[in-house]
């Protein structure tokens, strides 16, 4: 194998992983944003449903504009 097939190897999977890396954050966050929650008294100190969920709804369309071919 020459240099080139090397290094275009190594970037692939570290393109890869980060890659990985970013979507389970993005599905962290959206899956954090649905309102439901460990603790029963998060809505006293955090932001109400409803914010969560037009927050919610604005990044879903967001990711929609960008989905769009």
């Amino acid at each position: 194998m020459n240099a080139n097939r090397i290094i275009d190897m190594i970037v692939r999977q570290v393109m890869r992983r980060l890659i990985n890396k970013g979507v389970d954050k993005g599905f962290d966050m959206a899956g954090r944003m649905g309102g439901q929650s460990d603790e029963p008294n998060r809505t006293k100190n955090g932001p109400r449903p409803s914010q969560n969920l037009k927050q919610a709804q604005r990044i879903t369309r967001q990711m929609r504009r960008f989905t769009k071919f």
